[in-house]
């Protein structure tokens, strides 16, 4: 015990923490990251109508762990397949340098868009190796999610129809259109059908074949459901089997929804 407590303090001296200022859409805020250790850990501020996220990352594990505290949700995801990242020396520079200048704008940046769908819901965290991603916000739920390709087929909301009860009994019945097969389609995990879209920047630094320094990247992630749906159906409430993650079930983790 006194060894794992010893090893506990030593990561956790070899962290360093910076604070940089942003200026995002005429809002002003610090986001603060922590590197070292073997982990990253980045917090961004509720702002624009964002809601304050923290994302921890294992170097050990290869996976990264997001989570909206205020939302009462976590997710967890491949650390490759966020991209964006360099190594620690390298992002250590940048940070330190970006501390100095002052202000960084939305404009300096590069902006990717991630959408994710929910794969795997309320992952015991117990099966998680790394000690700390399992102590990270153990209150709340975490649900596995994986990266969407091009090509995948989105939902609005509603279809604007009565349209619901009919297109989800043409499911039900197995009588799409044409006789054609049902389909996955996502749609945003937001009762407002914007979809969890939550901001902050990756930056690193160095050499690459596109650009003399690495870029700084502003991320948007999107998370998302799948729903099962005839080819012809363009809105969720056309559909069958949409795990609505923000119904009351879901906050209050009985994972009943």
């Amino acid at each position: 015990m006194k060894l794992l407590v010893f090893l506990c303090v030593v990561a956790l001296a070899a962290a360093r923490r910076f604070h940089i200022p942003i200026s995002e859409r005429g809002a002003r805020f610090q986001e603060t990251v922590e590197v070292g250790g073997g982990y990253r850990l980045a917090e961004v501020p509720a702002h624009n109508n964002r809601d304050h996220i923290r994302v921890l990352t294992s170097r050990r594990m290869g996976e990264t762990m997001y989570c909206m505290p205020e939302r009462g949700v976590c997710f967890l995801m491949a650390t490759e397949q966020r991209g964006g990242e360099g190594p620690d020396a390298a992002l250590e520079t940048e940070l330190t340098q970006l501390e100095r200048t002052g202000l960084v704008a939305e404009s300096d940046t590069l902006t990717v868009q991630n959408d994710w769908v929910v794969l795997e819901q309320n992952l015991d965290r117990s099966a998680l190796s790394d000690p700390r991603m399992r102590r990270f916000h153990q209150d709340l739920p975490l649900h596995r999610v994986d990266k969407l390709t091009g090509g995948a087929d989105f939902l609005t909301e509603t279809s604007g129809a009565d349209t619901a009860p009919a297109s989800k009994r043409q499911l039900i019945a197995g009588s799409c259109r044409n006789d054609a097969a049902p389909q996955r389609k996502y749609a945003a995990t937001s009762p407002t059908g914007c979809g969890y879209g939550y901001e902050y920047l990756v930056y690193c630094a160095g050499q690459n074949s596109q650009y003399s320094e690495c870029p700084r990247y502003h991320v948007t992630d999107y998370f998302f459901m799948t729903c099962l749906c005839c080819p012809e159906h363009t809105a969720k409430e056309q559909c069958l089997y949409c795990t609505q993650l923000s119904c009351s079930g879901y906050y209050d983790n009985t994972g009943v929804c």
